[in-house]
């Protein structure tokens, strides 16, 4: 067997076998602490020992025996560990760094997603409320900014109307047209100077999310008070517009209530119309006079109502189909023991369309305008109806009235007696 020589010159099997002597010591522990208590210890120990390793069968020279133990003594084959120190910390690391990389690793994993989803659940939502906020307070500015300058071209635009619309006023109404052209004028020199303090408070829309919480609060306190003097312009603004139209009324409404009232003085067969149609007119005039506009119109709308009435032509005819009745009966709330008797009539015109025709409610007083409605009429007339149309399911007399051009009222052939309803 060829021999190895150790740095120090010692054969290498000797050094092995000096190793093998305190490892066996320190698997032995019980042995080295037993013959530690007798004061020839190393010679003991060698003895027991040589014991051991011969019923191995190895052979061993006492003097390699007596390194073993002076080795085991002097803890020479025994691993210290080094003093702490940064390169002993590194070295550490470095020998465990399987370990940690893997913990590092489940470490970030961890911490990334604990990012993501800080990101996704809460910093994401939170970043797109505030950009929409964002955008809709720099909307707002906008629309505050438009509404401004929309309301300035109506103010140019009304201040050009007026004179337009007050010239050439009848000289009844000089007086009246002008008054409204100064109120006018007045409501317009106000809504300049509330558009001109807005004007003061306009502010660019360039807010963005990084400094929303910084800036919002100064601009929606100016875009509030921009808003209100916008609103007082506004309502000015309105104003002017129905002056302009009370001026072109006030203007027009004469002539209308003249043509009217000759339309009707030509249309109408009864003295009644006539002179009901001229004390319309004439009250409209002085209304028109006495700067009250809505009475002036008023008295022009009853005399159309009036012209159109008497332009109408058509009969009157009780509803005859076997899908709907032709006749009702009510107990009237102030006689339970009576009944009052209605026939469901239409008005039809010649060319056969049904008839539009304003008719007063005798259950509540309103006046409705229908194509379809109940007449009062006597039982007897209503019993006879009800056979005619049960005898073959169809009214051979279906006619009971006729309205004539130039007439205000229908012509009844049977006997009614005013009363009316509008539903059943």
């Amino acid at each position: 067997m060829v021999e190895t020589d150790t740095p120090t010159g010692r054969p290498l099997d000797e050094v092995m076998l000096a190793m093998d002597v305190v490892d066996t010591l320190r698997h032995r522990q019980i042995l080295v602490e037993r013959e530690l208590q007798a004061d020839d210890r190393d010679k003991k120990l060698i003895e027991r020992l040589r014991e051991i390793y011969r019923s191995q069968g190895i052979e061993v020279d006492d003097r390699v025996l007596a390194e073993g133990v002076t080795a085991l003594e002097e803890e020479r084959f025994v691993y210290k560990t080094p003093a702490a120190s940064l390169q002993a910390g590194l070295a550490r690391v470095y020998v465990n760094r399987g370990y940690w990389m893997k913990r590092s690793g489940i470490a970030l994993v961890v911490l990334l997603a604990g990012w993501l989803g800080y990101q996704l659940l809460v910093a994401g939502p939170e970043q797109r409320r505030l950009e929409q906020h964002t955008e809709n307070l720099n909307t707002e500015i906008r629309e505050a900014s438009a509404n401004l300058g929309a309301l300035q071209q109506d103010i140019d635009r009304l201040e050009r109307a007026l004179p337009l619309a007050a010239g050439g006023s009848s000289p009844g109404l000089i007086q009246v047209v002008e008054a409204q052209r100064v109120a006018a004028d007045d409501l317009l020199s106000e809504a300049r100077g509330l558009l001109a303090s807005a004007g003061e408070l306009e502010q660019p829309a360039d807010l963005d999310a990084d400094d929303y919480n910084a800036r919002t609060a100064t601009i929606e306190s100016r875009l509030d008070r921009q808003r209100k003097l916008i609103a007082r312009a506004g309502r000015n603004v309105d104003n002017v517009a129905q002056i302009l139209v009370t001026i072109t009324s006030l203007k027009g409404l004469p002539a209308t209530l003249k043509a009217e009232r000759d339309a009707i003085l030509a249309e109408a067969r009864v003295e009644a119309v006539t002179e009901q149609a001229t004390r319309q007119h004439d009250g409209g005039i002085a209304a028109l006079r006495a700067g009250d506009v809505d009475a002036a119109a008023a008295a022009a709308r009853a005399l159309v109502a009036m012209r159109k009435r008497l332009q109408q032509e058509y009969d009157i005819l009780v509803v005859s189909r076997a899908d709907e009745r032709s006749g009702v009966w009510r107990i009237p709330d102030n006689n339970p023991n009576a009944r009052n008797y209605y026939l469901i009539v239409e008005a039809i015109a010649a060319d056969g369309k049904p008839v539009t025709v304003p008719v007063e409610n005798e259950e509540d007083s309103k006046l409705y305008r229908v194509n379809k409605w109940g007449i009062r009429v006597s039982e007897g007339l209503y019993q006879r109806i009800a056979a005619d149309k049960q005898d073959d399911g169809i009214i051979q007399e279906r006619r009971v009235g006729i309205k004539r051009r130039g007439y205000p009222s229908p012509e009844y052939k049977a006997a009614v007696s005013g009363g009316a309803i509008t539903s059943w």
